[in-house]
């Protein structure tokens, strides 16, 4: 009787263990790129809470809020007690508080559009959503491969008119541009996101100028009076500007040229 007893305890132990370390991970996420990685893996269930940015899919919207890129609410924090705090590397100066807790951060940084491939690959191991993740990458690369321009342009985005901001070949819309058939004239600048005068931006000679925030265009136009300039809706910022799952549909925009507002001249 004994031994059976002791089998049965140790039947027991040994299903005690196995149960708990098969509960899943908690997690939350402060950049709308990893959410949007999360609801696309299929994990969401057990997604805490969000940033003030992240928009997409519409149930973000059913979310707790905990923060953005240069504040996060540690109460909530406390309360929530996620495993994960998903992030752009760019929030790391404000997240060392998290020491203080048991939530560990991941960083993630992008500069090629083949990086997103590797966050989806990281977030489905630590999500518990590994068979999910082959499946939604070769989804986006067949998307990516089928749109590419047969009349190539030399593109000028400007992420800000006020300084004169732009795209270097750090930048992962460089990357975008250049699979989408056309070339970005500053791509040759080693940095992310530069800061040029309108005299480099006029020897760039670009066939088209795209703007995200078109603010304070006066100058802009009046050195480029015959230069079609095209300005963003706020979703095709968010399509362009985040490196995401819905990356082929950036690329798509690029190669058609065919934004939803008209030029601005």
């Amino acid at each position: 009787m004994k031994k059976i007893s002791i089998f049965k305890y140790l039947i027991s132990f040994i299903l005690i263990i196995g149960g708990a370390s098969s509960i899943a991970s908690t997690y939350v996420s402060l950049s709308p790129v990893t959410t949007e990685i999360i609801y696309a893996l299929g994990a969401d269930d057990n997604l805490l809470g969000v940033s003030t940015t992240c928009n997409y899919p519409e149930q973000t919207k059913d979310k707790p809020i905990i923060g953005d890129t240069y504040y996060v609410n540690m109460e909530i924090m406390a309360k929530l007690k996620p495993d994960y705090l998903f992030s752009m590397s760019s929030a790391k100066p404000m997240l060392g508080q998290l020491s203080l807790m048991n939530t560990k951060p991941v960083y993630f940084e992008f500069t090629k559009i083949e990086e997103i491939y590797s966050a989806i690959n990281k977030i489905a191991e630590l999500t518990g959503k590994e068979e999910n993740a082959p499946k939604l990458i070769a989804d986006i690369k067949k998307k990516v491969e089928q749109y590419k321009t047969n009349d190539p342009k030399r593109i000028l985005y400007i992420v800000q008119t006020n300084p004169l901001i732009t795209i270097g070949n750090k930048s992962f819309i460089t990357d975008i541009i250049e699979k989408s058939g056309h070339t970005s004239v500053t791509s040759n600048i080693e940095y992310y996101y530069p800061n040029i005068t309108l005299e480099y931006a006029l020897k760039s000679k670009p066939d088209v100028i795209i703007v995200c925030f078109p603010d304070n265009m006066a100058k802009i136009k009046k050195i480029f009076p015959n230069t079609p300039i095209l300005y963003l809706t706020q979703q095709e910022q968010d399509i362009i500007n985040r490196s995401g799952p819905r990356v082929y549909e950036a690329i798509k925009l690029f190669s058609d040229l065919n934004f939803s507002d008209k030029p601005i001249h």
